[in-house]
């Protein structure tokens, strides 16, 4: 059950957690049911303040922790900002607390995606591929095929399980190796990128953060971006692997398995949506969305490969 919207002496206790005489105007954001975000307008200044309720500290410290090396790093997405006493992190009702800048700018899109967005966007991917160690996520794959199990094991007997689990079976034996490991994004779709203008500004939600094939970002990115309606927008594919490119050369091996990849994000997003939208938390309006995925798969599947889409 979501906690009550807070009040304002409790919004005022928690911003003098960071500041030391705040006046300050605030209003509700809505958001999943794992938090609660607040939009805080404080000295000409506009912050996002989220109570995790679901998530315990050593969840948000890794979080902030993260977050803090990516701007080290020059990479681009939410600023962390730190207690009075130093801290990336607090806690309210002993329920983690975490302030971040506010990022102007609107969710992308299908709609708004453009070439030069994905262009922009397959750099900013590279940068991170680039960027080097994160520990604390070094054995952590979010998208590993044990996840995939996990799913299967919710789904209830019928035609979509049949095909879920024939589709893991096959994909899972050709899981390819040798292929360069890195630190992941593993979830770029629209709503975890921000834009302005028309232009790419950041990339959001680095909760999932894994060691993974580097080049499971840009099957991501495809089935994400550039799958609009269940059909491959090959000149949207094309600009973001060209733009990662900018930054960081795919060997020939990871530009074969991109079909693979996508075919596996697919699948699991296809069950993955299935159990969130008809079993955990069922929405009427979301339903079918998982149908999108399965003709993503399909579609992978019956069409030339994607070295051959790129090279023609």
């Amino acid at each position: 059950m979501a906690m009550a919207p807070l009040t304002d002496p409790e919004i005022a206790e928690i911003i003098k957690q960071y500041f030391s005489a705040p006046s300050f105007d605030y209003s509700k954001i809505e958001s999943g049911s794992s938090n609660s975000t607040y939009w805080i307008s404080l000295n000409g200044q506009a912050f996002v303040l989220s109570v995790f309720e679901s998530k315990n500290s050593d969840h948000v410290a890794d979080l902030t922790s993260i977050l803090k090396q990516l701007e080290e790093r020059g990479l681009k997405s939410s600023r962390v900002v730190t207690t009075t006493d130093g801290r990336l992190y607090s806690a309210f009702n002993d329920k983690p607390i975490l302030l971040k800048e506010y990022i102007a700018g609107e969710e992308l899109t299908h709609a708004t995606t453009t070439e030069s967005i994905t262009s922009d966007i397959g750099s900013e991917l590279a940068r991170l591929h680039k960027a080097g160690n994160f520990e604390s996520r070094k054995d952590t794959q979010h998208y590993g095929l044990g996840f995939f199990k996990e799913i299967a094991a919710e789904l209830p007997d019928g035609k979509f399980r049949d095909w879920f689990l024939t589709e893991f079976e096959r994909l899972s034996s050709q899981f390819p190796s040798h292929l360069p490991m890195g630190f992941v994004h593993s979830d770029v779709f629209p709503n975890n990128v921000i834009i302005e203008d028309g232009r790419f500004k950041c990339l959001l939600d680095f909760e999932y953060l894994s060691y993974f094939p580097l080049v499971f970002d840009l099957a991501c990115g495809i089935v994400g971006l550039a799958c609009q309606d269940g059909v491959l927008n090959v000149n949207l594919s094309r600009s973001l692997i060209s733009g990662y490119e900018t930054e960081r050369q795919l060997e020939l091996e990871e530009r074969k398995k991109l079909d693979y990849f996508s075919q596996y994000i697919a699948l699991f997003f296809a069950g993955w949506r299935y159990r969130q939208f008809n079993i955990t938390f069922p929405n009427p309006e979301r339903a079918q969305d998982y149908l999108v995925m399965i003709d993503i798969v399909e579609a992978f599947k019956s069409q030339t490969s994607f070295l051959e889409r790129w090279e023609s």
